[in-house]
């Protein structure tokens, strides 16, 4: 787990919005900390799926559409028929 409190001096407007108010009462805190526990779950959930999606797309291969532009008599057609291998 990753430490994000930084000391009271820091300038960094991001560790100061994230300190817990100064004035907060244990109630506060084990409330806030509950939020903050389901935060996480849902964050790890959404990237385990997001890894899953990742693999799944790269296990499948990719349709490829090609438009081939030209001419009537240019064999775009005879291309598409006889690929070459």
């Amino acid at each position: 787990m990753v430490n994000l409190r930084r000391s009271e001096d820091s300038t960094d407007p991001l560790s100061q919005a994230l300190e817990p108010p100064a004035n907060e009462t244990s109630e506060q805190r084990a409330v806030r900390e509950a939020k903050e526990a389901e935060a996480r779950l849902v964050s790890d959930r959404i990237d385990e799926q997001i890894k899953s999606e990742k693999q799944a797309n790269s296990r499948s291969k990719a349709q490829v559409k090609v438009l081939l532009l030209g001419q009537a008599e240019s064999g775009a057609l005879l291309s598409l028929i006889h690929p070459l291998a």
